[in-house]
């Protein structure tokens, strides 16, 4: 591990950030940075936890950015239960936003998104009586859904809940605790995709009796058409399986460790 003695070898350790970006964080990344910079050197400048300082860093502009939309939402706006906001977040990490406050159209909208068919149609089209957009599905990466009234999930066999998490739950995740955790049928998942957008979820499964169910399940999970997920702050999203570069699982899956090649996650940098 290498250690930061000074303020430029902080610096230089991030000059390329750590592959992780959430939708909600796209473009600060060197706002995170600067303020990763200062837990270190708040904390002494003890090597071999810059990663933590990394997450810490983008929890927190996380907590305030949801805290000032709320505020600014609550200012200029009076929302409904029926309100509901569409992100489509795109393979060349662009976000396009769209919006509908009227009911019945928002209904019509969420039974057309919820659907296993939804990355499978060659376009996606959403249209108002003021513009009509087409995008390519195969440019998508995840759609975020953000609703107060969420449709249930479409959940594929084996599993019983896929929800968002925050950095918080990889922070606190600590040896003593794998174990709880397989036990409980639950697994943390960070999920990356071609256009950096990174979705971290907390999985629970039915508790698969043995280790070829494990492997089905498994291999299963990364096949399905569209993965869906409940997100922390209210809605859905929906993740195109095509579009996914790495998908980091921990604790390990039993029957699944033993056959794959025997090395364990470092650092991931995007060049």
């Amino acid at each position: 591990m290498k250690t930061f003695a000074s303020k430029s070898k902080f610096t230089n350790s991030y000059k390329h950030a750590p592959l992780i970006h959430e939708p909600q964080l796209a473009g600060n990344c060197k706002e995170i940075r600067q303020r990763a910079e200062s837990i270190y050197h708040a904390r002494g400048g003890m090597a071999g936890m810059t990663l933590n300082d990394w997450l810490k860093a983008e929890m927190d502009l996380k907590r305030e950015l949801a805290e000032t939309i709320t505020k600014t939402e609550d200012k200029i706006m009076k929302t409904t239960n029926s309100d509901l906001t569409v992100d489509i977040c795109a393979e060349d990490g662009s976000r396009t936003r769209f919006y509908q406050n009227e009911e019945e159209r928002v209904d019509k909208t969420l039974r057309q998104l919820v659907t296993p068919r939804l990355f499978s149609q060659p376009l996606l089209t959403l249209a108002s009586k003021h513009s009509v957009s087409a995008i390519p599905t195969r440019t998508v990466d995840m759609i975020l859904v953000h609703t107060e009234s969420p449709p249930p999930l479409p959940l594929p066999p084996g599993w019983a809940d896929l929800s968002e998490t925050g950095g918080e739950a990889f922070l606190d995740m600590t040896e003593p605790e794998e174990p709880q955790l397989a036990q409980e049928g639950m697994l943390l998942a960070e999920v990356h995709t071609v256009g950096d957008w990174m979705a971290r979820l907390r999985l629970k499964t039915a508790l698969p009796a043995t280790i070829q169910e494990s492997r089905v399940l498994w291999n299963h999970f990364l096949e399905i058409p569209v993965i869906p997920f409940h997100l922390q702050l209210g809605g859905i999203g929906l993740i195109n399986p095509a579009k996914i570069v790495r998908v980091t699982v921990c604790p390990g899956m039993p029957g699944i460790s033993e056959t794959a090649v025997p090395v364990d996650l470092l650092e991931s940098v995007r060049a």
